[in-house]
């Protein structure tokens, strides 16, 4: 009788530790619609974003939060419900297509059609949060033209929230900060298709 006592005891004691273990969040990055929309000349070639890059310390499930200069925290209990790239695209996408007129953002996914269009490449070199919730995320892209010239620039942004409440104050920030960087993008491509109708060159 003592076996089965042992075991019983022993399951309890898992159920118990099972019980215990903190629940893991997931969360998401997620568009913010534009107050207005840029003008564009009526024949300005769509844009889509082509690449898009992260850091190879961003590319996992955990959130990442900076410590200082050289050290991370990997945030075990708090992860991404989906690769951060995809989201990174998937949002900056949108909100791109909501601050310029309508048709003239494609869908990363789907393929390419054989119309001229704007190839967008952004390759994401800092994207993290710090300990009092403040979001910093640097970037440098590329926009090449259909005639073969291109408009490349590099941008910070830093959000700092208002009420730090750990971990889930990161992702509101994070999808603030590309709502940011989707508003100064956005100008690139205005300012460059009226460049462009009026013979300017890149």
């Amino acid at each position: 009788m003592r076996v089965p006592i042992l075991c019983a005891a022993a399951a309890a004691l898992l159920a118990s530790a099972c019980a215990s273990s903190p629940a893991v969040r997931y969360y998401v990055l997620t568009a913010i619609p534009a107050g207005t929309r840029l003008a564009t000349p009526a024949d300005m070639a769509p844009v889509r974003l082509e690449r898009l890059t992260i850091p190879t310390e961003l590319d996992r499930s955990e959130l990442v939060r900076r410590m200082d200069a050289t050290r991370v925290d990997l945030l075990e209990d708090d992860r991404w419900a989906a690769p951060l790239d995809d989201m990174i695209r998937r949002v900056l996408t949108a909100d791109l297509a909501a601050r310029l007129p309508p048709g003239r953002v494609t869908d990363p996914n789907e393929p390419p059609g054989s119309e001229h269009r704007q190839s967008l490449a952004v390759d994401i070199q800092r994207f993290d949060g710090d300990p009092a919730c403040a979001v910093t995320l640097r970037a440098a892209w590329v926009l090449k033209k259909p005639e073969g010239s291109s408009v490349r620039g590099s941008e910070e942004e830093r959000i700092t929230s208002g009420a730090c409440s750990g971990a889930a104050s990161l992702p509101p920030a994070m999808s603030q900060a590309l709502a940011q960087l989707s508003d100064r993008l956005a100008a690139v491509v205005a300012r460059s298709a009226d460049a462009g109708t009026s013979g300017d060159a890149h």
